[in-house]
């Protein structure tokens, strides 16, 4: 065996150099399109994250505003409102069909036009709650009477009322939207024999006995 110091490198063949070069520049194209594409998987996942993020922020938006609505409506101390084509002592209360099908795909200046921001006492105009939080624009919400059923002097001596409620909530960028609607039934005592309390009429939700119905019968997302 001979020594190290004795091995001779011979150099490359002509004919191979070009091989070599070519066999590197192969290895680092391919690295490279390794880490393009490893990028371009972050960068999709990072968006596909910051929509879902968007799209629950939206709709958590939606339920604040839905949950407000409900909860002004069943705690609304007047006489039963009625509908009418324009606001009726600053209320928008719709009749039932009268709102285009598909409210979920209309923009947010639509939505004012007919219906309210939440948080904001649509008789008075005063601001009771800020549900805007950290969305670009804030929930509003819209309703309308489904059906009325007369006073029954056996089933039900109060008036009662189907509603569909109906809220817009937004993320924080114009794309991120989210619609949901519940149906809300309530019961209003006949004028003559309600309680007359200090600020007018004593309503028969929430708090009255039985057989008053007050209350969500049903929700639903449409976007």
């Amino acid at each position: 065996m001979r020594p190290f110091s004795s091995i001779v490198l011979r150099p490359v063949p002509k004919h191979l150099e070009g091989m070599v070069l070519l066999l590197c520049l192969i290895f680092l194209m391919a690295l490279t399109l390794l880490g393009l594409s490893a990028s371009s998987d972050a960068i999709l996942q990072n968006k596909l994250t910051s929509n879902l993020q968007e799209s629950e922020r939206a709709k958590q938006s939606a339920l604040r505003g839905l949950l407000w609505a409900e909860q002004w409506l069943l705690e609304l101390d007047s006489p039963a409102p009625v509908s009418c084509t324009e606001p009726c002592d600053g209320l928008y209360l719709h009749a039932a069909g009268e709102l285009p099908p598909g409210p979920q795909h209309q923009n947010f200046s639509w939505w004012m036009t007919r219906g309210h921001e939440a948080g904001v006492d649509p008789l008075t105009g005063t601001r009771l709650a800020t549900l805007t939080n950290d969305s670009i624009k804030p929930p509003v919400w819209m309703i309308e009477i489904l059906q009325s059923i007369p006073p029954d002097a056996e089933a039900n001596p109060d008036l009662q009322v189907w509603y569909r409620i109906l809220v817009r909530g937004s993320g924080r960028t114009d794309n991120a939207v989210s619609v949901v609607e519940s149906t809300v039934v309530r019961s209003w005592p006949l004028v003559e024999d309600a309680e007359l309390s200090s600020n007018g009429i004593t309503g028969s939700c929430p708090g009255s006995g039985l057989p008053a119905v007050c209350g969500r019968f049903s929700w639903r997302e449409l976007r």
